[in-house]
């Protein structure tokens, strides 16, 4: 069998240092046995034959010698300051103590033979097959002791040939035992330190992993602003990306997040973010139901494709002409997916299941900051409504202040100082008939004031609801206005909830405050149409009418916006706004709002 050596490298190196420590505690604890065992072997022998010897003696001095070696070959293995040329100095001892055994026991080479293969095996297992051949040489030699006396004196033939096979069967068998055994156990210890080179790699990656996704938590959580947690993102997810496997410079990555299109109802994609691409593809929307993409958000798993050039999705972009290989994965949070995350290479089947399983975890980890700054900058949009509220508020305030009590309050300042002239005069009769008119405009100044106070806080709007709050508010506009005001209702019964009618209420004083200032009409009619889902309003009026179209295309130009406004409020509760009018034909405004909406959102 042909094994393949890996390149020599530093982590190569460690492994090999690694398995010939291994094998050094080995062949010390296999050596511990074997020196027991002649011990043994050779005190047996005395005490069967009973015929103590200096052989036994010398043996068992060998013994001793090579446990005392043997110890403190262990215990600097222990201490691991192991100098190598001490394995060498076992090996020649253990040498010595297999050929003295074979030499002074010749009468049991038979069965001596197990015990002289060992330190043929350890040799081949300590160094290589070529030790292990060159140990057992010596002591296959020693197997020619039993011939010496044969060769003496005369020659029986038959028994020589005999004992030829035999110790040439016993160097066969030593050789055997110092070439295949030890090569075969370190290839073993070879590929189980490649395996547990393989899994520490494997950990030390993962740990890489871990903590580069705690780094990616940190640095998104760091800021709440949109754009810049886009820009992290897809940063740190390039980043991320190119620490497993090969970088590749080339590499296009996206973020892209869904937006409504309303031409075809189909969802689509808008590039928010990128890395390497161009600026044509900068805000790019393409299709979120074909191809990669497609099937990402299908499935709701990352997806890699090696046919990223037949891709037509994919090959829409300007940045990606060569682009062979891709992978895609969800910004997914429950069963919502806000948009993906894309790369795409130009080598041929570049990414494997480790992107997959890091760019997953890494847009899990993504799309709970990008919500975060989503939910952020919707809360500072919200906010900068409020105030462009108010202030819009206080502007209409202000003019129909100014239109209304104030030019009362003047006329009414003109008709006193005339008051003063008619009494220095003495005219008695005109200085009354002016007091009266001064009355007539005192109290019906305080009836618009309290229409005003009545259109910004209507209490009877909380307390007895829509229906009736529009008849006082129509009582009120008819007492001091010059138009009429009628209020129609058909089949409402307060189905919508009281955020719900606030709305309704300040969309239908909207309307009618445009109407008063700018239709010139005598007739206004608020109808209520109750169907079975939902509220129709409809505010009418008779006045000259507008061009609609042209008065929203010049709304950058005006300070009021009062049209606006009324879609801005249907919107709030889920409804929808519309409005007709042409000049001449008067004005029509319908809101539609559901009534189940409106029940889920209280």
């Amino acid at each position: 069998m042909i094994v393949r050596r890996p390149p020599i490298t530093t982590e190569t190196k460690d492994t090999a240092q690694s398995n010939t420590f291994a094998l050094d505690w080995l062949v010390s604890n296999l050596r511990w046995i074997w020196l027991l065992l002649i011990a043994l072997f050779v005190v047996g022998d005395s005490l069967l034959s009973r015929q103590p010897s200096e052989n036994v003696t010398r043996l068992l001095v060998l013994v001793g010698v090579g446990l005392g070696l043997n110890g403190i070959y262990a215990g600097l293995l222990w201490s691991k300051f192991f100098p190598h040329w001490l394995a060498v100095i076992a090996a020649i001892l253990d040498a010595v103590l297999a050929i003295g055994l074979m030499i002074m026991l010749t009468r049991h080479a038979q069965l001596l033979l197990p015990l002289l293969m060992v330190p043929v095996m350890l040799a081949g297992l300590r160094w290589n097959a070529e030790a292990g051949l060159l140990m057992a040489l010596p002591i296959a030699l020693s197997y020619g002791v039993p011939l010496v006396p044969l060769l003496s004196g005369d020659i029986d033939r038959l028994q020589v040939i005999n004992a030829l096979l035999t110790a040439a069967a016993n160097a066969i068998v030593l050789f055997i035992a110092g070439g295949l055994p030890g090569p075969f156990i370190r290839q073993q210890l070879d590929l189980a330190a490649q395996d547990n080179e393989a899994e520490l790699k494997s950990l030390r990656v993962a740990t890489e992993r871990g903590k580069l996704i705690s780094e990616m938590a940190l640095t998104l959580g760091s800021t709440l602003n949109y754009r810049k947690v886009l820009r992290t993102m897809i940063d740190l997810a390039f980043s991320a990306m190119a620490e497993v496997g090969t970088r590749d410079e080339s590499t296009i990555a996206m973020v892209l997040l869904f937006e409504g299109d309303s031409e075809n109802g189909a969802d689509r994609l808008r590039v928010a973010a990128g890395r390497n691409i161009g600026r044509s593809d900068e805000g790019r929307r393409v299709s979120g139901e074909e191809g990669l993409i497609g099937r990402t958000i299908r499935t709701a798993e990352a997806t890699i494709t090696n046919n990223a050039q037949k891709d037509r999705v994919l090959t829409s972009f300007a940045s990606t002409p060569g682009c062979r290989s891709a992978i895609c994965a969800p910004l997914r949070a429950g069963l919502n997916t806000y948009g993906v995350v894309l790369f795409c290479s130009t080598e041929p089947n570049f990414y494997n299941e480790e992107h997959k399983q890091l760019l997953t975890t890494f847009c899990s980890q993504a799309i709970i900051t990008l919500q975060n700054a989503q939910l952020f900058e919707d809360l500072q949009r919200e906010q900068q409504k409020i105030l462009e509220k108010e202030a819009e508020a206080r502007r209409k305030l202000a003019r129909d202040l100014h239109d209304g009590p104030t030019q009362s309050i003047a006329a009414i300042a003109m008709r006193l100082n005339f008051i003063k002239v008619v009494l220095q005069k003495e005219d008695v009769a005109k200085a009354y008939e002016e007091v009266v008119k001064v009355e007539e405009i005192a109290q019906r100044t305080t009836q618009e004031i309290r229409t005003m106070l009545f259109a910004m806080r209507p209490v009877i709007l909380e307390t007895q609801g829509l229906l009736p709050a529009l008849t006082q508010y129509a009582d009120r506009l008819n007492a001091t206005e010059s138009f009429k005001v009628n209020v129609n209702n058909r089949g409402y019964n307060s189905q919508l909830t009281g955020e719900a009618e606030g709305v309704v209420f300040a969309i239908i004083e909207e309307a009618v405050g445009n109407a008063k200032k700018h239709a010139q009409a005598s007739e206004i009619r608020i109808n209520l149409l109750a169907g079975k889902s939902s509220l129709m309003v409809e505010i009418k009026d008779n006045g000259v009418g507008f061009d609609v179209e042209a008065t929203k295309s010049t709304y950058d130009q005006r300070t009021s916006l009062g049209l606006l406004n009324l879609d801005e409020r249907a919107q709030l509760v889920g409804g929808v706004c519309s409005i007709e009018s042409a000049r001449g034909r008067g004005t029509t405004v319908r809101v539609e709002i559901p009534f189940a909406g409106m029940k889920e959102a209280a």
